[in-house]
Order: C-alpha cells, then sequence, then structure tokens
C-alpha cells in the first residue's frame, strides 16, 4: 500500500477545499427535485413529461396537428430547461471530483 509523502500530503492540502464536496452534494440535492421519484414510488415528474412530450410530437410531426405545436414547443423548452439545469450541476460535481483526483500523487496508482 503507497504512503503519502509530506510533500505530496502538502500539495493535497493546498490544492482542494474539502469544503467543495459539500457544494457538490448541494448541487446533487438540486437533481434530486427533477429525478426523484414521487409519492408512492410513482416515476420521476421528467419521465411523465417527456412521454407527454411524445404523444404531443406525435400529434404535431406525424399527424399534422399543428393547433397543438405551441403546446408541444412549451413543453419541449421546459423539459430542455431542467436538463440543462441537471447537466450544468453534474458538471459542477464532475469537476470538484476532477479538482480531487487531480492531485492524486504519482505513486498511488489505481489498484494499490
Amino acid at each position: 500500500m503507497a504512503e503519502i509523502s509530506d510533500d505530496e500530503l502538502e500539495a493535497q492540502q493546498d490544492g482542494f477545499d474539502t469544503y467543495s464536496l459539500l457544494h457538490a452534494i448541494d448541487e446533487l440535492d438540486k437533481m434530486r427535485g427533477h429525478l426523484n421519484d414521487r409519492e408512492h414510488h410513482s416515476p420521476p415528474e421528467i419521465r411523465n413529461d417527456l412521454l407527454k412530450l411524445h404523444g404531443l410530437a406525435m400529434a404535431v410531426v406525424n399527424e399534422g396537428e399543428a393547433d397543438r405545436a405551441q403546446e408541444m414547443f412549451d413543453l419541449a423548452f421546459e423539459i430542455e430547461d431542467q436538463l440543462s439545469d441537471i447537466s450544468e450541476a453534474l458538471e459542477r460535481i464532475q469537476e470538484t471530483i476532477a479538482k480531487l483526483t487531480d492531485l492524486q500523487p504519482e505513486s498511488f496508482q489505481w489498484g494499490d
């Protein structure tokens, strides 16, 4: 098992703010509102919205129901906004973890 040297430990201490991991948890909590199951194990609302969007797209695109196009686009933009929020939160979490993994000393290897 590899041990961390004093210089490597100092690099860890200077290069990473552990508080940023708490921010990563906050970002994850933001996503939960979009992705968690609802009461009685109902699927997340975004799943229902995607199914509804599919139905609207079928009506507009496949069946030519132009009068439903506004509803389709409104819902599509709403879902896009939600997914953008989720994507941004995931990116911030990944950046936080990458800051830590980038500080791994050369003496440490996966599986050691």
